[in-house]
């Protein structure tokens, strides 16, 4: 199992502490719940992008809400069909959080904005090329 921590690719301020990986057929796909537990990440394929992702779940990352709240577009919560609306405390766009009541819950790094490192051991931590 590898563990990892995920960087803003713009500043490359910490965006989470360490995080370990379960794989995607771990993922619960269920409306209106948490698709993965904290303190967890998993790649998987966005089927509506087509694109290779990272997703974690909804926690006290070091994220804030974009302040465009259109991105934010959803009854319950956001449906994330509005692009990026998670930033780094920086103001980067680096991911988005889905957690509309017809969607689970979970948050999405675009991996294309984003630096990830692998620690290798207790100190040391490497940039994981994908």
């Amino acid at each position: 199992m590898r563990t990892i921590k995920i960087y803003c690719k713009e500043c490359e301020i910490e965006l989470t502490s360490e995080l370990t990986e379960i794989s995607e057929t771990e993922l619960c796909w269920e409306d209106e719940n948490d698709i993965i537990s904290e303190n967890n990440f998993s790649f998987f394929i966005n089927l509506r992008t087509n694109k290779k992702s990272l997703l974690v779940a909804i926690a006290d990352y070091n994220l804030k809400n974009h302040p465009d709240l259109n991105k934010f577009y959803g009854c319950c919560g956001s449906d994330g069909s509005n692009g990026l609306n998670k930033l780094c405390v920086n103001n980067h766009e680096v991911a988005t959080e889905i957690s509309d009541c017809w969607t689970g819950r979970f948050i999405e790094f675009d991996l294309s904005k984003v630096i990830i490192k692998e620690k290798l051991d207790e100190y040391t931590f490497k940039e994981l090329t994908l």
